[in-house]
């Protein structure tokens, strides 16, 4: 079956185009010998054994073969004639045509499936052989071009160089190859592509106007699958050779016991279907792609893929401080519809938002060792956003503290809650492949595992560790280790938990750290930007940790994080008063003009809003009166020139803290007011004196039209935030990741940051000329001083004021059709999992 679909899935490499037709991307799949034909929905015409003479070579025949002469979002050109543009027939002709073209192909054959899809299919491989035809879309310039291809949802990723095609000089060609080994079922594959070009040195990508091509083959249900009749020996002899092959498959580990048991007793049994399945691959070598077919025949016995179980401090909606809950749920939701079994477990904090909880039970309680004493802790379990989460909840009372994090004795909270998870882990029986943890709350799991679980029974689980911020450590004396089971002697040592390098370290000092440990235990280590990556191997950024990370910079690597498209998304968001796209961006002016409206600031209309509301009354008034109400002819017509972009709204979302730059957030509001421009901040301080200050400055700000500090965290809040400002400033001295910035993009508001972490890797200057133009998604700048971000500011006033078509119709459609989604990031977290297995 060939399936050509403008459905997006999941994640794509690169930033979206904007219009555009379906490119004519053509896919075929060259068959070995014997390999069975492809069968196809849509619009069927049933092929005869024997069709018109010499169309194809013979030795292919197969009675029912069917193909699909339907491909709707492929438009060939129609200038010329060659690969690129296929005679402009209707369907119907070019459907007959195609059938009657084609009689009983040969291996390595090809079967026209549409005007611009070829398709055939072999096993145990698929050749996925890739035409891209260039005229007349964005790579048409290119030099050269590379497909980036990929399978089940973006799954066992390639790039693939294409060469030109000899046949026509605008079309380039190359081969993907998928060993069906890799497929659940051999029978079935989804091929996800998109296309990647290099002209004068800058790359261009064409990814069909955001929603990449998706095409989807597989074999008919009876298709060269056909069992031929058997005497009575011939039989035998058949269920005899199945019997040994399934001996060979369960020796090699790629049948379980409770698998190899169910397809012995059918064999024994002479189950039909799965007799039928084992002849077709009787003669194929390659045991996984075997093991792979006969388990495809029985859903229920197939081997379930990887389990992950989150161990961290923050999840949302339930319990968030900072970007490391977005994080956590946003990573298990994608690896979730990718079929991973997703997990997470949390301490059942007292301020834990419930109604967010489904199918909250307590499931069991439990005496878990502390500090050479049992503490009863009671095991729940709840569905959040889906995902299955078991919340800790011990009876001593560390997590009934109104609050998150800042208690005195934070760090023997969540060391308890280390040892608490895996003492979860090993009493419920599970044996997860992947213990995922995340910063220092949660990295004590990795040396108790170590040293404790693996030798109690937790034998199957490894350890990825993720650094989300590396400015908290867990920093502790070495006497301290020992409350939580580890020993001091031993993870005191340079190699391991004590870092000797510190200026003033003396033994018994707080040179220990959790972090350490994880780095140390972990099979492989993350943060959550490439720059970041990097970042951190230097003093000012690695603040300490930059000796051991280099240690262990072989499995050390960044990981950018993504965004949760279903939670934000403002086509359908539930916090909006309106809804708007990258089509149709004018409802994000029906955000703004509500959202001034609730924090009581005034709203200045811009031209274009007075003109749609008049139905373009104002604009014939003002052509016909022209000088009118101000006595100056010349003054008038220059206004007309150049339409009233309204007022800008800057905002900021965001923590209060050193790290978030604080003396540039507040250098860069005042600059902003001062050009005209109006200002929204909303976030929290940790600090009392910090907060105080800003308590003062929002009284201040209160009594004016120009400005409103919203000093607590309001979900809603912020999503109308995001969605009504036409800026957001991140002036952050270091940022790991930030999601603000992928969050004000995909609303449409430009950011405007420091270039740093993961905001370089994702926000591109507008004048930056060394990136393609469909990635100038912001104002960025470079340093810690007040003259850097006023200029940043200054630019964006700027580009407002005198650009609001270009930022109105342009900028806001560019920022909006980024895609920093979890689906590419999942991807690399999956073959991060597979590489520690």
């Amino acid at each position: 079956m060939l399936r050509s679909s403008s459905m997006p899935p999941p994640g794509v490499p690169a930033a979206a185009q904007r219009g555009g037709r379906a490119a004519q991307a053509r896919c075929a799949a060259v068959p070995a010998a014997g390999a069975a034909p492809a069968r196809a929905a849509g619009l069927p015409l049933r092929l005869p054994p024997r069709a018109a003479a010499g169309a194809a070579p013979a030795g292919w025949g197969h009675p029912g073969c069917c193909v699909d002469a339907r491909a709707a979002p492929l438009r060939p050109h129609r200038r010329r004639r060659g690969p690129c543009a296929p005679s402009a027939a209707a369907p119907g002709a070019s459907a007959v045509a195609a059938a009657a073209a084609l009689r009983d192909p040969a291996p390595g054959g090809v079967v026209t499936a549409a005007d611009a899809v070829r398709l055939a299919v072999s096993q145990p491989s698929y050749d996925v052989h890739i035409t891209y035809c260039a005229r007349g879309r964005l790579l048409e310039p290119c030099d050269r071009v590379w497909a980036h291809a990929g399978h089940s949802g973006w799954s066992n990723t390639a790039d693939i160089e294409l060469a030109r095609s000899r046949d026509d000089p605008d079309s380039w060609e190359g081969a993907y190859n998928i060993p069906s080994s890799q497929l659940t079922n051999p029978g079935h594959v989804e091929v996800q592509l998109v296309f990647k070009g290099v002209s004068s040195g800058s790359e261009i990508w064409d990814n069909n106007a955001g929603v990449n091509w998706t095409v989807v083959v597989e074999l008919a249900h009876r298709e060269g699958l056909v069992l031929q009749a058997h005497t009575g020996a011939a039989l035998r002899a058949l269920v005899s050779s199945l019997l040994l092959r399934l001996d060979a498959l369960a020796a090699a580990g790629l049948l379980t016991l409770e698998q190899f048991a169910v397809l012995r007793n059918k064999a024994w049994a002479q189950d039909f279907g799965l007799i039928r399945a084992y002849e077709t691959v009787r003669g194929i070598p390659d045991d996984h792609a075997v093991a792979s077919l006969l388990l495809s025949r029985f859903n229920f016995l197939r081997r379930p893929g990887l389990h992950v179980v989150h161990v961290a401090s923050e999840m949302v909606p339930v319990a968030k401080v900072g970007g490391l809950g977005d994080v956590v749920t946003g990573l298990a939701k994608a690896h979730q519809q990718s079929g991973i079994l997703s997990e997470i477990i949390i301490p059942k904090y007292d301020i834990i938002d419930y109604g967010a909880v489904g199918e909250l039970r307590l499931l069991k309680s439990l005496d878990v060792t502390f500090d050479g004493r049992p503490v009863t802790t009671s095991f729940w379990s709840g569905v959040v956003e889906g995902l299955p989460v078991t919340f800790i909840e011990p009876s001593n009372g560390f997590f009934w503290r109104r609050q998150f994090y800042g208690a005195p004795d934070d760090l023997q909270r969540f060391m308890f809650f280390a040892r608490a998870a895996l003492e979860w882990l090993l009493a419920s029986g599970k044996q997860p492949d992947i213990l995922h943890l995340h910063d220092w709350q949660s990295a004590a799991v990795a040396p108790l595992l170590a040293e404790e679980y693996r030798g109690r029974g937790l034998s199957r689980p490894r350890c990825v560790f993720t650094i989300h911020n590396i400015a908290f450590q867990g920093w502790m004396s070495p006497p301290f280790l020992a409350k939580v089971g580890l020993d001091p002697r031993r993870m005191a040592e340079p190699h391991h938990m004590l870092d000797d390098s510190r200026p003033g370290f003396a033994p018994g000092t707080h040179d220990c750290s959790l972090l350490r440990g994880a780095v140390v235990f972990s099979e492989r280590t993350t943060t959550v930007s490439p720059t970041y990556a990097r970042e951190v191997f230097s003093p000012e950024f690695g603040m300490g940790a930059q000796a051991i990370l280099s240690r262990h910079r072989h499995k050390f690597s960044g990981i950018l994080n993504g965004i949760d498209h279903e939670s934000w998304c403002p086509e359908n968001d539930a916090f909006l008063p309106a809804h708007f796209s990258a089509a149709d961006p004018s409802g994000k002016e029906d955000c703004k003009r509500l959202l001034l409206e609730e924090l009581g600031l005034p709203y200045t209309a811009p031209d274009w809003v007075a003109q749609r509301q008049s139905g373009g009354q104002q604009q014939q008034q003002q052509q016909q009166h022209g000088s009118a109400g101000n006595g100056n002819g010349n003054g008038a017509a220059a206004q007309q020139a150049r339409p009233s972009p309204g007022r800008p709204l800057l905002a900021v979302v965001s923590r209060l803290t050193v790290q978030k730059g604080l003396p540039l957030i507040e250098h860069g509001i005042k600059t902003a007011i001062a050009r005209g421009a109006q200002v929204v901040v909303l976030g929290t301080a940790s600090e009392p004196e910090v907060q105080r200050q800003w308590e003062e400055m929002a009284r201040d700000y209160g009594r004016g039209p120009d400005a409103r500090l919203v000093l607590r965290y309001d979900e809603g809040l912020a999503h109308r935030i995001y969605a009504g400002a036409d800026m957001i400033l991140i002036p952050s001295f270091f940022e790991p990741c930030g999601l603000t910035q992928l969050i004000a993009l995909r609303y449409g508001t430009v950011p405007i940051v420091n270039h740093t972490g993961g905001l370089a890797d994702t926000v591109r200057d507008v004048a930056d000329g060394g990136v393609p133009e469909h990635e100038r998604n912001g104002f960025v700048f470079s340093g810690r001083d007040a003259p850097r971000v006023e200029a940043a500011v200054h630019r964006a006033m700027d580009s407002f004021f005198n650009g609001a078509d270009w930022w109105r119709r342009e900028l806001v459609p560019r920022a909006m059709l980024q895609d920093y989604s979890w689906s590419r990031s999942a991807q690399d977290y999956l073959n991060l999992y597979r590489s520690c297995l």
